[in-house]
């Protein structure tokens, strides 16, 4: 019974219910025709063989039978009733992918658990204008570990241990690491970066997303092996729940309820962001991004590393060794030549600097075009 309740845990309610017959089935032929021959051998083998104690043993069995099927009536009634709990308490507006009222730009978008900026939530409500800057919670200072809550719902005061904000022009040339770009440049996002400031301070007006990472977002009788997502208004102390989107089902077997999602659409219908430059980067053919990527060589940093993982998700990828034409060819090895000159192989502490960040580069053109076009890459 252990072995069917994981195999059960292990399933989707739809492939439960459809492949159960065809586990049961052996599994209760099995029962009978190896497990009750045994039984009956073993209580045979330590009994003297009288006739009282050979009943008196066997008479135990069908009770313990009737236990189990009575506990297996009474978990199935605790079951159906967490179920009816679980309906009663869902609101139809959870299951719904859109947000009636928009709240439009948000000014300080709150996560929390986020250890960088490094999250598609936070690098592309900055890149797609859905929030002026991102504020990531952390431990008030002085805070003891066992007194602290942190939870943010229950805080008295909300500590922002650092933030996030779009940047331009100078400030993306610089190799400071405060200045980031790679999580933008991956996605196809050129020309801008994020700058970090490790300023801290009180939190007092500012909307709070809490996703499925942390279990803080989950109703007592939510919505079970799913997404979550949630927004909260900040008000000096006072935190508030203005919007939630779910997925999942009813109990861990049951089958899925709403439409799964990403916790980016769910900000992105939260402050009814139309702009979305990410899917515009991902329709772009190969030719196109590396123009994307050449076209910033000199206004912002350019990461040799994000610039191949995103020329790799191009969707034609599957079309190795293809050729390219000579322009882009210049172009593409414009961009890792920028990206690891060569001049700082002598300035750099590490020898092999120059081919360690080229490392990446080489392997892609290896694997993606046709010979010549991989040794004209290459230099």
């Amino acid at each position: 019974m252990l072995l069917w309740t994981l195999v059960g845990g292990l399933m989707s309610g739809e492939a439960f219910v459809i492949l159960s017959p065809f586990i049961m089935g052996p599994m209760i032929i099995g029962f009978w025709l190896i497990i009750v021959p045994i039984i009956l051998f073993l209580t045979f083998a330590i009994t003297d063989r009288s006739g009282t104690e050979i009943l008196g043993a066997l008479a135990v069995y069908p009770v313990l039978v009737a236990v189990f099927f009575g506990f297996r009536a009474i978990e199935k009634e605790r079951v159906q009733n967490d179920i009816e709990i679980a309906r009663s308490a869902l609101d139809p507006k959870y299951l719904q992918r859109k947000i009636d009222d928009p709240i439009g730009r948000i000014k300080t978008l709150v996560l929390f658990g986020n250890d960088i900026c490094a999250e598609d939530i936070c690098a592309i409500a900055l890149a797609d204008g859905m929030a002026e800057r991102v504020a990531i919670l952390g431990r008030p200072p002085g805070a003891v570990d066992s007194r602290y809550e942190d939870n943010p719902l229950r805080s008295e005061t909300l500590w922002v241990e650092r933030t996030y904000r779009i940047a331009q022009g100078e400030a993306c040339l610089s190799l400071d690491s405060k200045y980031q770009v790679y999580r933008l440049q991956n996605v196809g996002l050129f020309g801008i970066c994020i700058e970090k400031s490790n300023q801290q301070f009180a939190l007092e007006d500012a909307i709070l997303i809490l996703d499925d990472d942390t279990s803080y977002v989950n109703r007592p009788n939510g919505l079970k092996g799913g997404d979550v997502s949630a927004a909260y208004e900040i008000k000096g102390k006072v935190t508030h729940e203005i919007a939630r989107w779910e997925a999942g089902a009813l109990s861990w077997h049951g089958p899925m309820k709403g439409e799964r999602f990403k916790a980016i659409d769910f900000l992105r219908a939260l402050t009814g962001s139309s702009p979305n430059a990410v899917d515009e980067a991902a329709k772009l053919t190969l030719p196109q991004r590396i123009d994307a990527a050449y076209a910033e060589i000199g206004k912002t940093r350019i990461d040799l590393a994000a610039v191949v993982e995103y020329l790799q998700s191009t969707p034609e990828q599957n079309h190795r060794k293809a050729e390219l034409d000579k322009e882009r060819v210049s172009r593409l090895r414009a961009i890792a030549e920028r990206s690891c000159p060569t001049k700082l192989k002598e300035a750099s502490k590490n020898p092999y600097h120059t081919e360690q960040c080229l490392g990446s580069y080489k392997r892609f053109v290896d694997w993606y075009f046709d010979a010549a076009t991989a040794a004209a890459l290459k230099f």
